[in-house]
C-alpha cells in the first residue's frame, strides 16, 4: 500500500567529514578545539566513542567493514515515531526511519516500493542546514515525485536570523517543496497530508512557507499549535516491538518551568505543559509490553513538579514494570534522602544533570535557582544509590573567571558525578543573558564572543584545563554519544561498571591525541590493547543494523 507519508529522522554527518571540515579553520578554531574532545585515535584512525565501540566489535567479530555494531539510531528516533504514530493514529499510513545512513537501503526500498506522498525530515538536532539538504537530495534522488517536507527547530532557526532578503536563497538551497514553521506541528502535518492527499490546495494549511521562482517566500497563515500531551501520546500499540528494540524513549511534558539566563527554549516552547498521570501509565504499559528495558524521559525537568514526579516513581513501583529508567533531573531543587530512595526502587538508573557551573556567583548569574552545596548533596545521593549521573557544564558564562574555573574543577573532583562533560558556552542572542550585555561588556555571538572576564578562546582554554584537571570523574563526549548513550550501551547488554571502564579506558586514549613520536605511540599501543582485552569480555547483545553498510 503508498504510504502518505514517511518521516526521517536523524541525519548523522560522519565524524570524518566534520573533522576535515572544522580543521579548515585552524588548530585555535572553537569548532576544532572541541572536537579534539570527542574523538580518539585509534590504530591510526581517529574515531568518536560510537565508532570506537563498533571497530572493537568488528575485530572481535571478524565482520567486514561494513559491520555496524553500534550505532545511537538503534534507539528509535522520537520525533519520528511520535509525527508517525500521530498520523497513524488520524488514519494515514505512515512509516519512519530512525537514521538516515545506518538505515539507507531500508529509507531506499521505502521511497521506491511504497511511493510516499510526503516525506517529512525532521531537523531537531540540526544547527547547520547541511545534514537537512544531504538529505533531501538523496530522496530526491530515489523518488522525483514525492512532495519534500522540511520541519523542526532549524526551520523555527532560519527564520529567526535570517533577514527577509537571504531566507529564499537559504530555503532555496535546502530544496524542500515545503517548511513547517511551527514549535510543535504535528497538527499541520497532519492538514498537509490530508490536503496532498485530497488534491487540495495548500493555501489553506497554516504554517507553511515555500518558496517560489526560487525569489519569493510564500507563507500560509501562522497559527501557533498548542497541541494536547494527553491527546498526543504516542501509541506504541502501532509499532511492532522487533523494529523499535529494546530502548524507547517518551516524554511526558512540553517546555520547562525555569528561566535559566542561557537558554531560550521556554520562550519557544512556550508554557509548561504536562500529561496526565492515566496518558503517563497507558505509555509506560505499552513500552513494557513492546520489551522495552530501558525509558529515557526526555522532559526537559522531569522532577518538576515534584508532586507529580512522586506520583509517577510510585506508578512504576506499583506497576513494576521491570525496565531501568533515565531523565533529565533537578537535583538542586530535591530535598531530604526519601525522593532518592523513591527514584531507586521504581528503577531509575541513570539521570543528566544540567549543573552548568561549581561556583555560585556564576549559577546567580545563569539564573539557576540552585546552589553549589544542593548539587554536591544531590550528586551525594545519587552515589549512595547506585544511580549512574551525568553532571553538564559550560565554560565562559559571563562572569566567569580563573578562579570561577578551579572552583568547577574541585566541585567536580569533591562531588564526583559519574560522567562529566564541560564545553564553551554558546552566545545566543535569543536567551535572556542577551538582555543584559551591557552589564557584562559582552559582545559577538555563537561561538565568537567576549565578555568583562574571559573571552571564546578562554573558555576553550578553560575547557582543557578541566578536562585535564578532573580526576574522580569521567568524561563522556558528545558526538553521536552523550548521555543518551547510557541506555543505549546499557539496553546492549553492558553493566553500569563496564560503561564506565569504557570511558576510563577511551579517556587514557584520548589523552594522547595531540602525541606523536615514539613515547605517544608506544603509550596508544598499550591504551589500544587494553580497550580490546576489555571488549573481549564484553557481552553485548548483536546490533540491530548488523552488516548495514555506512555510506
Amino acid at each position: 500500500m503508498r504510504l502518505d507519508c514517511l518521516v526521517i529522522g536523524y541525519n548523522d554527518t560522519p565524524f570524518g567529514r566534520h573533522l576535515d571540515l572544522v580543521s579548515r579553520k585552524g588548530g585555535q578554531a572553537i569548532e576544532y578545539r572541541t572536537a579534539r574532545h570527542d574523538h580518539v585515535r585509534f590504530d591510526g584512525q581517529r574515531l568518536p566513542y560510537m565508532d570506537l565501540l563498533a571497530e572493537l566489535d568488528r575485530r572481535r567479530s571478524g565482520a567486514g567493514t561494513g559491520h555496524v555494531g553500534f550505532h545511537i539510531g538503534e534507539v528509535p528516533n522520537l520525533a519520528a515515531v511520535y509525527l508517525t504514530s500521530h498520523l497513524r493514529q488520524h488514519g494515514y499510513e505512515a512509516d519512519f526511519v530512525s537514521a538516515f545512513r545506518p538505515e539507507q537501503d531500508r529509507l531506499t526500498a521505502l521511497l521506491t516500493d511504497r511511493d510516499p506522498l510526503i516525506t517529512i525530515i525532521t531537523t531537531t538536532f540540526y544547527i547547520s542546514p547541511g545534514p537537512a539538504i544531504e538529505l533531501v537530495e538523496y530522496v530526491r534522488q530515489q523518488n522525483p515525485e514525492t512532495m519534500v517536507v522540511v520541519g523542526g527547530p532549524l526551520v523555527a532557526n532560519l527564520i529567526m536570523d535570517t533577514d527577509s532578503a537571504t531566507l529564499p536563497w537559504v530555503l532555496a538551497e535546502i530544496g524542500a517543496d515545503v517548511y513547517v514553521h511551527d514549535g510543535q506541528g504535528e497538527d499541520t502535518l497532519r492538514k498537509l497530508v490530508e490536503a496532498v492527499r485530497g488534491g487540495q490546495s495548500l493555501d489553506g494549511v497554516p504554517n507553511l512557507l515555500w518558496v517560489r521562482d526560487g525569489e519569493t517566500v510564500v507563507r500560509t497563515r501562522r497559527i501557533p499549535e498548542n497541541n494536547s500531551l494527553d491527546e498526543c501520546a504516542v501509541e506504541w500499540s502501532h509499532f511492532d516491538g522487533a523494529d523499535l528494540g529494546p530502548v524507547l524513549q517518551t516524554r511526558t511534558a512540553r517546555s520547562c518551568a525555569f528561566k535559566c539566563s542561557f537558554c531560550d527554549y521556554p520562550v519557544r516552547a512556550g508554557a509548561l505543559s504536562l500529561a496526565s498521570l492515566s496518558t503517563i501509565e497507558r505509555e509506560l504499559d505499552a513500552m513494557a509490553e513492546l520489551g522495552a528495558t530501558d525509558v529515557v524521559f526526555i522532559d526537559d525537568t522531569f522532577n518538576v513538579p515534584l508532586p507529580r514526579f512522586v506520583d509517577i516513581c510510585h506508578l512504576m513501583i506499583r506497576k513494576g514494570y521491570g525496565f531501568r529508567w533515565y531523565s533529565y533531573f533537578r537535583c538542586g531543587n530535591v530535598r531530604g534522602s526519601e525522593m532518592f530512595d523513591l527514584m531507586a526502587s521504581s528503577g531509575c538508573a541513570g539521570v543528566f544533570l544540567g549543573i552548568e557551573s561549581g561556583d555560585d556567583t556564576v549559577l546567580k548569574a545563569m539564573n539557576k535557582s540552585a546552589s553549589v552545596d544542593r548539587y554536591r548533596n544531590g550528586i551525594q545521593r545519587l552515589n549512595e544509590r547506585g544511580i549512574n549521573s551525568f553532571a553538564s557544564f559550560i565554560a565562559g558564562f559571563p562572569g566567569e573567571t580563573e578562579q570561577t574555573v578551579q572552583n568547577t574543577i574541585d566541585f567536580v573532583n569533591d562531588a564526583a558525578p559519574t560522567f562529566f562533560r564541560i564545553e564553551p558556552w554558546w552566545y545566543n542572542h535569543r536567551a535572556p543573558i542577551h538582555q543584559q550585555a551591557a552589564q557584562y561588556a559582552l559582545t559577538g555571538r555563537d561561538f565568537r564572543w567576549r565578555h568583562a572576564t574571559m573571552d571564546s578562546a578562554g573558555a576553550c582554554d578553560a575547557v582543557d584545563r578541566v578536562f585535564a584537571e578532573v580526576t574522580e570523574s569521567s568524561w563522556m563526549p558528545m558526538w553521536n554519544f552523550d548521555f543518551w548513550a547510557l541506555p543505549y550501551l546499557r539496553g546492549r547488554g553492558f553493566s553500569a561498571e563496564q560503561v564506565v571502564e569504557l570511558h576510563r579506558l577511551a579517556r587514557d586514549l584520548m589523552l594522547l591525541n595531540d602525541g606523536d613520536g615514539e613515547a605517544a605511540e608506544a603509550g596508544r599501543r598499550i591504551a589500544e590493547r587494553a580497550l580490546t582485552d576489555w571488549y573481549a569480555g564484553v557481552d553485548v547483545r548483536p546490533s540491530r543494523y548488523g552488516s548495514t553498510r555506512l555510506a
